[in-house]
Order: C-alpha cells, then structure tokens, then sequence
C-alpha cells in the first residue's frame, strides 16, 4: 500500500468520525430545544408576572382564560383611563393597583367602596401577591401568574 493510499484513508477516517461527532452535537442541541419548548429564560434576571382572568359574571370585554401581562403598574377600574376597564357596577373608579418593585408583585386596593379581596379576604393598602392567588374585585375573579 502506498504513502497516498494510506494517507487518504486516514483523512477520510478523520473526515468521518469529524462528520459524526458534528452530527451528534447537532442532535443534542436539537433535543435540548424540543424539551424546553424552544423558551429561553429571561436573561435580564426579572420575573414575569401576569393575571388571568378566572372568572367575569358581568358584561365586559374580558373573556375567562384571557392573560393580562403586568410590566411595571397595572391599573384596574371603571374610568377609561385605567389599564383595564372593567365595566361593573361594582367597581370603584380608580379600584386597584398593581405594582412591581424588587421583583416583587403588591396589589394596592385605592380605597374602594366594595373593597378588593385576595385569597377571599379583604384588603386595606398593599399586600405581597405571590403565584395562584386569587383577587376578586367586582365580579372578575382573576389568579396570580
């Protein structure tokens, strides 16, 4: 066997088990994708939060299931200024305020008349909100995400 001969089988030795550990790479980041769901974390280290709509007994635009993602300050009441309208007659309005600082998620009840409640307990001032908890203001029902 000659010095080329040699040399080309070995190159394509090399080339192949190279093409193979490619390969097998690739299909580990792919597998690593289809498990998370494609979804990266927040790299900016802030939590999300959000409310969901559970429950809308009155005539309004929400609909059950509905998401409302909370950046900084949401406003909840009946003036169309507010960040959501909720056409009750049981709602103040200027009712609520949802606030981050430090992470941290506050519903702030902005002296009400028929009050808002977490966890079917009445509010005064601001209250720590954590996953699952339930607010009712009104006849909206929403849940802590």
């Amino acid at each position: 066997m000659s010095f080329s001969k040699l040399s080309a089988v070995v190159f394509g030795v090399i080339f192949i088990i190279l093409l193979y550990a490619i390969i097998v790479y690739s299909l580990k980041i792919m597998n690593k994708d289809v498990k998370g769901g494609g979804r990266r974390k927040p790299s900016t280290g802030k939590k999300s939060f959000g409310l969901e709509v559970v429950e809308v007994t009155e005539k309004t635009n929400l609909k059950s299931g509905t998401v409302i993602p909370i950046r900084v300050s949401v406003t909840l009441g009946r003036k169309e200024d507010n960040t959501v309208v909720l056409a009750d007659q049981h709602v103040s309005s200027n009712h609520a305020r949802l606030i981050i600082k430090n992470n941290i998620l506050f519903i702030e009840d902005l002296n009400s008349t028929n009050g808002t409640y977490v966890n079917e307990k009445r509010i005064a001032g601001k209250v720590k909100l954590f996953g699952n908890d339930d607010i009712k203001i009104g006849s909206t029902s929403f849940k802590v995400l």
